[in-house]
C-alpha cells in the first residue's frame, strides 16, 4: 500500500476526497490544500487519468524528523532514488514549508537536489541534470516544524492542463477549479447549464467532458518511459471504465 497526496484548489478538498473514494482510494484524509490517501501504484495513475479536481498526484517515498539542513540532506540521501528513476533524467526539486525553522527554503531545495544527485553518483557513477522548465522528474518536499516528507510527482505537467487548449487566455480559470465549481454547485450531467460569464468557456468545456463521461487525463496522453511506471499506467487503464474507448476517444476529440 503506497501513500499519496493530491493537491487541489483550496475549498475543493472535501469534493476531491469524495472523488478519490469513488476511484478506490483508502485512508483518505483531507488537509488544507489537498487530500492524503493510500492505494496501490496503479491507483495513482488512475487518479491521474480520471480525477477532475486534483492538481497533481504526489507519491510519498520517504519522511523523517529533522532539525537543520544537514538532517534534510541525510534524509533525502537515504532514499533509493536510483530505484525510481535513471540518472540520465532531468530533475527539478520544489520545497514547501509550514513553520519550518530553516532560514532559507532555497538552500533547503539546493541540499535536497544535492542529496538526490549524490545518491545517483554513488550508485551509478553519474548524476541527473537540473531542468527547471521541463524536467523529466519532479521531486517535492514538505517541511513542518520538525518533520520532512518527500514525494515523487506522478503527474508531470499539472493535471489542470487537460490538453485540449491550443492557446490560453491571459487570465484563464483553471480547469480543475472549473470542475470543482460544477461539483459544488450540484450541477448534474443531463441538466441545463447557464454560464453568464463564459469567458474562454472553461466551465462549459468541463461540463461537456462530464456529460460525455470523458476522463480528463485522456487528452494529455503522457506515458512515462520507466517500465515499472509504464506497467502501472497500463494497469490503471485496464481497471478503468474508459479503457476500451481510450484510443478512439482521443482521436475523436483531437480532430
Amino acid at each position: 500500500m503506497e501513500r499519496y497526496f493530491a493537491p487541489c484548489p483550496r475549498g475543493l478538498e472535501t469534493a476531491l476526497a469524495d472523488e478519490l473514494e469513488r476511484l478506490g482510494a483508502g485512508d483518505i484524509a483531507p488537509a488544507d490544500g489537498g487530500v492524503a490517501f493510500a492505494g496501490a501504484l496503479e491507483l495513482a495513475y488512475r487518479a491521474n487519468l480520471e480525477s477532475r479536481l486534483a492538481s497533481r498526484v504526489l507519491w510519498r517515498v520517504g519522511d523523517g524528523a529533522y532539525r537543520d539542513e544537514r538532517d534534510v540532506y541525510a534524509l533525502a540521501y537515504g532514499l533509493d532514488w536510483p530505484h525510481w528513476f535513471r540518472a540520465d533524467r532531468t530533475l527539478r526539486v520544489d520545497v514547501a514549508a509550514t513553520r519550518s525553522p530553516l532560514k532559507s527554503l532555497e538552500f533547503a531545495t539546493l541540499r535536497i537536489k544535492d542529496a538526490v544527485c549524490d545518491r545517483h553518483r554513488t550508485v551509478a557513477g553519474k548524476r541527473p541534470t537540473v531542468s527547471k522548465e521541463r524536467p523529466d522528474v519532479r521531486v517535492h518536499a514538505y517541511l513542518t516544524a520538525d518533520h520532512a516528507t518527500f514525494y515523487l510527482d506522478t503527474s508531470g505537467e499539472p493535471l489542470f492542463k487537460r490538453g485540449y487548449r491550443r492557446e490560453a487566455a491571459d487570465a484563464p480559470l483553471r480547469e480543475n477549479l472549473a470542475a470543482g465549481l460544477l461539483r459544488l454547485a450540484g450541477w448534474q450531467p443531463g441538466t441545463p447549464l447557464l454560464d453568464p460569464m463564459c469567458g474562454s468557456g472553461t466551465i462549459a468545456v468541463e461540463a461537456a467532458l462530464m456529460a460525455l463521461d470523458i476522463a480528463p487525463g485522456l487528452l494529455a496522453g503522457k506515458v512515462p518511459d520507466d517500465i515499472t511506471l509504464h506497467l502501472a499506467v497500463l494497469l490503471a487503464y485496464a481497471s478503468s471504465g474508459y479503457y476500451i474507448a481510450l484510443v478512439l476517444t482521443r482521436r475523436r476529440l483531437l480532430k
